[in-house]
């Protein structure tokens, strides 16, 4: 096996497949890639057992065919660090590959591939459904810092779901960790399905959404290929039932009341100096006519205290306390200059919403105040 090939291809190639590479499972075989020179072109295959990886580049000189598998990251850290443009892989024997240019050559050891997953990448026959790219860009920017990344990859909590059977003629979007929720919705007349993909693998996936397409999703029970540019991409789905959590959005709300987006998130952000020393950061809200009083507190550092304007709010006052990470997390989703609130009681979710957006809705539960 041999090519050359350009240093800026090859690293653009090896990049997404090489990211997903875990050096820590105790499958060595999995810290590996696959590199296949067959029928004119260069193919990279890599998996951790969660998200499989398969692309391929035509824009490469082969001199001889073959297939090896070695190291994703050693081999990605050698070629990034490189000078030269133009760079030669060669098989010297059945164990060492030679990584080589003008004045630079290093043998890097094979690993054996025995062992090495059969990994499908076929969908024909498969349901094809085609999702929009920018929104699925949404969905990666606004949704997936609302799952509980700290729960097992294997767990619903930890995903998006996906669900076109719910509402006629739309397909939503909700992530949740059971105390804060984001919501997304996009007209959709493909054929009916309801999928959990897991947070880290819409965000490896999102290196690749880089300009509005529709993107393909084959689909085959509870599997799952997505088919972007040269890539194809087998995801393992999230199996169990995902919370009823979309129902919670169309709960009605008594009160309301806007506020400036950007002087809450400066507002947010000078208090998270002090919460984010306790075990659960908080911020507490007085919200009355006009005006909104933020308090932050720590029993370390000391305390904070500012008032924002707001607007449209006719209820008594109150108090309510919120996660302010949390809480941040969804304004700054928030497009607007402008953050619509909406509430019935302190006890029960607030809905932080974009007013110029009805397909956005974020929602988050209070602390309880003792």
């Amino acid at each position: 096996m041999k090519f050359t090939i350009e240093k800026n291809v090859f690293l653009n190639i090896l990049k997404l497949p090489t990211n997903i590479v875990d050096n820590t499972n105790i499958n060595p075989v999995l810290t590996g890639i696959v590199i296949e020179c067959k029928n004119k072109q260069l193919t990279i295959v890599s998996s951790n057992n969660n998200l499989s990886i398969h692309t391929s580049c035509s824009d490469v000189e082969i001199v001889n065919d073959g297939k090896v598998l070695i190291r994703g990251k050693l081999l990605f850290s050698i070629i990034s660090k490189l000078k030269q443009s133009k760079i030669t892989f060669e098989v010297v024997d059945n164990s060492i590959v030679r990584i080589s240019t003008n004045n630079f050559s290093s043998d890097i050891n094979l690993l054996d591939d025995v062992g090495y997953p059969s990994i499908n990448f076929n969908f024909e026959g498969w349901t094809k459904l085609e999702i929009n790219s920018k929104f699925l860009k949404e969905v990666i920017n606004k949704i997936t810092n609302t799952t509980n990344l700290l729960l097992d990859r294997s767990t619903p909590l930890n995903g998006i779901l996906f669900d076109s059977t719910r509402l006629e003629g739309f397909l939503e979007c909700v992530g949740t960790d059971g105390h804060h929720l984001s919501y997304l919705k996009t007209p959709f007349t493909g054929e009916k399905f309801k999928i959990i993909i897991s947070v880290e693998n819409l965000r490896n996936i999102s290196e690749l959404i880089n300009k509005d397409q529709n993107i393909a999703f084959h689909l085959l029970n509870k599997q799952l290929i997505i088919e972007m540019q040269q890539t194809l991409l087998n995801c393992r789905l999230i199996d169990g039932d995902y919370p009823s959590a979309i129902k919670a959005i169309e709960a009605p709300q008594q009160f309301e009341f806007s506020i400036n987006k950007n002087e809450l998130v400066d507002a947010i952000e000078r208090g998270i100096v002090l919460a984010s020393a306790e075990k659960k950061p908080s911020i507490l809200c007085n919200i009355s006519n006009d005006t909104m009083k933020i308090n932050c507190r720590s029993i370390e550092y000391g305390s904070s205290y500012e008032e924002i304007a707001i607007k449209n709010y006719s209820g008594n006052n109150l108090n309510v306390s919120f996660n302010v990470k949390y809480l941040m997390d969804l304004v700054k989703n928030i497009d607007n200059t402008e953050v619509l609130v909406q509430f019935t009681e302190n006890t029960k979710p607030f809905f932080i919403k974009d007013p110029k957006d009805t397909n956005y809705i974020s929602l988050i539960l209070p602390i309880r105040i003792i």
